[in-house]
Parts: structure tokens; sequence; C-alpha cells
């Protein structure tokens, strides 16, 4: 060590996959990241509710069952929170800024539901706050919004901000699968716990967008002002009908689009044409397409979960902290104030889009008249449309132009009450060009 440098003492609280994967990554590493940052990172204690784990890297000394003796230990600088959930995380975070502790985590539950609390505690704690993990992990998707495009008006972002339910529709897309058997194969490979809602109803990427908008805008995005809906809904029939009649590939969106005073923030499953920058992101990648006033649109994409990715992210935030620390430069990554104001978003029923629409019909005249003149009387036009099969049930594909979300569900609610003439409700799903 030389002369001028310092020990940055930090404590981590949660030995889970990710916590592993931080220590594990900070004791192989140290020599290394002390010849490349000019910081030596000691892990002073961690806590687990367990106690010692077989083939830990630590000292026994250095583990205990109890965070609050780490929080409160005055050699440690950096609190790094990993237990996850909103209920001792948030103990966790407000305790440490109490204690002058710089923090880091990587827990978007928390982030979302108390942005404007947390950051609150930070700034007048005057300590730094890193949560580059609590989103796509280690793709520096925050880091940019933050500081990349720090000069930017944010226009929007297009995210697919969920492993798991994107490897479940890749599944569904390439193998001809229904999705209880690519949500099977998802559990099979580890991307999915065996209650799946978190992912596949889109908790956990509108949580995710929440944090993404609330950098982006200056404003808290509260997480249930985000429109969700899941991908459990969805058919390999419409997947295929779409690739091959319309050139459109289906991804699970995350969406966030500046529109006049408001912001339309929604996840859900979208068809979006194969040449779109995000056609190419499949399997468990995530990716983000940000699009901004003075940059253009940048892509960043990655693998968006998992104990390495994850780590790389949370490991990242406490160098960046630790070498403020050590150069006594920390009063910079000091949050500002959060505003008191949360964000505008804009009712679900006043965004617009274009959709995929699958009618299931007996097969008679006046049908197709039937369901054109209710979407007409609805102000929803038809840009393309075709029929498949000879007799008995016939499926009705139609593309719509851009049409008022509000608009189209009054006419599929009247089209679906004519039970003589349609059999099933009808699918919708949206399209972004």
């Amino acid at each position: 060590m030389s002369v001028n440098e310092r020990t940055i003492r930090i404590g981590i609280v949660g030995l889970g996959t990710v916590g592993w994967g931080v220590v594990h990554a900070l004791v192989r590493n140290r020599a290394a990241i002390r010849r490349r940052c000019g910081v030596d990172i000691e892990i002073a204690a961690a806590a687990n509710r367990r106690g010692r784990l077989p083939g830990s890297p630590l000292p026994p000394g250095r583990l205990t069952r109890d965070y609050r003796k780490i929080v409160a230990d005055p050699s440690i600088d950096i609190i790094v929170e990993l237990v996850g959930g909103t209920t001792v995380a948030t103990d966790i975070v407000s305790t440490a800024f109490e204690a002058g502790k710089h923090v880091v985590t990587a827990n978007k539950a928390l982030l979302a539901k108390r942005w404007r609390e947390v950051f609150r505690q930070a700034h007048r704690a005057k300590r730094a706050l890193g949560f580059e993990s609590s989103v796509m992990a280690g793709v520096p998707v925050i880091r940019s919004l933050r500081e990349g495009l720090a000069g930017n008006a944010i226009q929007g972002i297009f995210g697919i901000l969920n492993g798991t339910s994107n490897y479940i529709l890749t599944r569904m897309s390439r193998d001809a699968m229904e999705f209880a058997e690519a949500l099977e194969l998802a559990r099979q490979n580890g991307f999915c716990e065996a209650d799946a809602s978190l992912d596949i109803d889109g908790f956990d990427a509108a949580q995710k967008l929440s944090i993404l908008g609330s950098i982006a805008f200056g404003k808290w995005l509260p997480p249930e002002k985000v429109y969700r809906e899941g991908i459990g809904n969805l058919h390999e029939v419409d997947i295929k009908e779409a690739r091959n009649s319309f050139g459109y590939v289906i991804r699970p969106l995350a969406i966030l689009k500046q529109t006049g005073d408001a912001v339309e923030a929604r996840v859900h499953p979208t068809f979006i044409p194969q040449r779109h920058p995000l056609a190419a992101i499949e399997n468990e990648f995530n990716a983000a397409l940000v699009s901004a006033d003075l940059a253009g649109e940048i892509t960043l994409s990655g693998r968006g979960a998992g104990r390495k990715p994850a780590a790389s992210g949370v490991v990242s935030d406490i160098l960046t902290v630790a070498q403020a620390v050590a150069g006594n430069g920390a009063a910079a990554l000091v949050p500002p104030a959060p505003e008191r104001a949360a964000l505008k978003v804009m009712p679900m029923h006043r965004v617009q889009s274009k959709y995929y629409l699958r009618f299931t019909v007996v097969d008679r005249p006046g049908v197709l008249s039937f369901i054109s003149g209710v979407l007409g009387r609805r102000k929803v036009s038809i840009e393309s449309c075709h029929q498949r099969g000879i007799s008995g049930l016939v499926p009705v594909v139609m593309v719509t132009h851009r049409a008022t979300e509000g608009n189209l569900m009054k006419a599929l609610a009247e089209i679906d009450a004519d039970r003589k003439r349609v059999k099933r409700k009808t699918v919708a799903v949206r399209i972004e060009e």
C-alpha cells in the first residue's frame, strides 16, 4: 500500500446470491482494485441471518447475525444493503444514513416505493447513495442517465427490463411453445422462482421503470402509477401470426414517453418490427433504448440478472464511493433534495398505440362488416386485415392504425358482447413502431 493510500472499510448486510458475489469479487480482486483504482477496499464485517457460512472467504470474526452492529461500527465507511424487500431494508438504510455512513444498494423494491424518503435521508445526511444494480444489474443504465446524459432532456426510454419474461417470450417465438411450457423451461434453467408472478406479471419491470423514470425526469414516478400487464395471456399462434404476416416480434417492453406535460409509463408485452433495435435482445438479456435530445438514441444491453452481473454493478458503486471518500470528494456524490411533487402520469385510456387484434368469429356473412363498423364508430381505423379458415370458427386478424386505448377497449367490449358472432374474447396486443 502506498503512503497516500487509504483503506475504505465496508459492511455488507445480506449474503444471498448477490451478496456472495460481491464478497468473492472484492476478496479475489482486492489487489487488482488497489492497483487500478488507488484505493484499498476491506470488508470489515458482513451480516447474515445464519451467521457462519461454509466456503466463506472472510474470517469467522467478521460474520455476524446482527446487522445493527455493522451499522453502528464507527470505523465502517460504506454500508452495502443486499437483503431486499422494504421492511428490514428500510431500517438498514435509514440507520446507516443516521450513523453517517454512505450507502450502496441493489434494492429496486425499496427505491421504487420509498424514493423520496431515501433520497431525502441521503441529502440530509450529506452521504452518497449508489444503486446501479437495482436496474439491469451490471449494465450501467443508471450511471448513463445520471452522468453521461445529464445534460440531455430525456424524451423516452424503451426497455426490456425483466430477463425471465424475455426468456419465456423468446422460447415461445423460436420454439413454438405455449406460455406454460416456456415458463416451466425458465424454471428448469433457474431464471425464475416457483412463484414467478413478480416477473411474469410485470411487477419487477414496473419497479425498475419507476427508478429509471424518477432519474430521467427528476421527479418520483410511483410504481403503482405504472400501467402493468403480464405475459400470461399470450398465445403462440399470435406470436407466429404477427411474425409471418406483419414482420413483428414480441418483447416484454417497459415504456416511458414524454407526452405533453405528462409521461406514459407502462409495462406490457409488445409487438415491435424485426428491424427495431430491441428485436435482437433475446432470452435472459436486458436492454434499454434511451432517446435524448442531444445524444439521440442510445442502446445499452447485457445480462440483467444473476450473481456476477449484479455483483459487478454493486462493486462499481462501492468503488465510486470509496474513491470519492478516499479523495475527500464524497460531497460531490450527495444527491440533491428530491422534488416534493410526483411525476404526472398520463392515464392509460388516453395513451395512443397501434394494435394487433385477433377475433374468433363464426363463419357467416356480415361478421367482418360488424367488427369494422364498431371499430369505425369508436375511431379505430384498420391498417390491414385477413382471415384464415374455411368453415366453423374463423380467426380474423387485424392491425390497426394508431388509436386511443380507451376507444379501442370500448370497441372490443361491444364486439365481444355479441356472442352470436364472436365466440371468444378478442386478443389485443399493442404495437410500437
